[in-house]
């Protein structure tokens, strides 16, 4: 008796296991909530300041890597797993207007447009690529007397990230874009050129997921809105080519990129 009822808890407790591992609509559900922060970080270009580039020939291009760390569920297992959204990056800048000069200060006005493409190379079971472009407008040029302030206008979109494999019980498939504007405040002090920024970031997630075991196959988005700070620093040990480290924050969630820029 003793050994039928410990067979039948025994059947029972791992009865309990199954259906508790097994794929739910809400844990689907809460994946994306939780994912959704971290990969709007990595969509958006706070990172990699810098200067407003006050007309021909200035040109910057460079490269860098940034990381957003996320703590979530696996939706097939229920197994809690942490990942990074490592980015890695190469930036283009190129001044196309000096702006106007006034007695008092260097100049204002000036314009500037860019690029940027990333790839989130580990983390989920895709590679997937980051594009966007930016325009960029300085009010006030950077000189001894006065620092330089530009405000700059992103757009940025993320390729599909896929949660969970093709032949998995269930899968997410989630891709998101922003539009955002920013404000930096830098000043060159010799080879030392620190800044800080503050800007806003409205955010568009969407996603497709399904779980065979259920029959379902649904759709889910949503829209937030964040703002964000940053300050980092560029140094120039040689001509012509420029260090730089940046800390973000945004929605509670921070992230540090590094990067390495050659200009002329």
């Amino acid at each position: 008796m003793k050994i039928l009822l410990f067979i039948t808890g025994t059947i029972l407790l791992l009865t309990v296991q199954i259906v508790s591992a097994a794929p739910t609509e809400q844990g689907v559900l809460n994946l994306l909530d939780v994912i959704n922060k971290p990969l709007n970080g990595v969509v958006s270009t706070g990172l990699v300041g810098g200067e407003p580039l006050p007309g021909l020939p200035n040109f910057t291009l460079g490269t860098g890597v940034a990381a957003y760390k996320v703590n979530y569920e696996d939706i097939n297992t229920g197994e809690s797993k942490s990942t990074y959204f490592p980015t890695v990056f190469a930036t283009v800048r190129l001044g196309l207007f000096g702006g106007f000069s006034l007695p008092a200060v260097s100049g204002i006005g000036s314009l500037a447009i860019g690029a940027r493409l990333g790839a989130i190379t580990a983390g989920p079971e895709n590679t997937v690529t980051v594009t966007g472009g930016e325009l960029r407008v300085g009010l006030l040029n950077d000189s001894i007397s006065t620092p330089g302030v530009s405000v700059s206008f992103t757009y940025n979109q993320v390729s599909d990230i896929k949660f969970g494999q093709d032949n998995d019980d269930a899968q997410a498939v989630i891709k998101a874009h922003n539009m955002g504007v920013k404000a930096v405040v830098q000043k060159e002090l010799l080879i030392f050129t620190p800044y800080v920024g503050i800007g806003q970031e409205q955010f568009s997630t969407e996603a497709t997921y399904r779980i065979n075991s259920l029959n379902l196959n649904k759709s889910w988005d949503k829209d937030s809105s964040e703002t964000r700070f940053l300050a980092g620093v560029e140094v120039s040990p040689v001509p012509f080519f420029r260090l730089g480290l940046e800390y973000n924050t945004i929605g509670g969630d921070s992230a540090y990129a590094l990067s390495l820029r050659f200009k002329l």
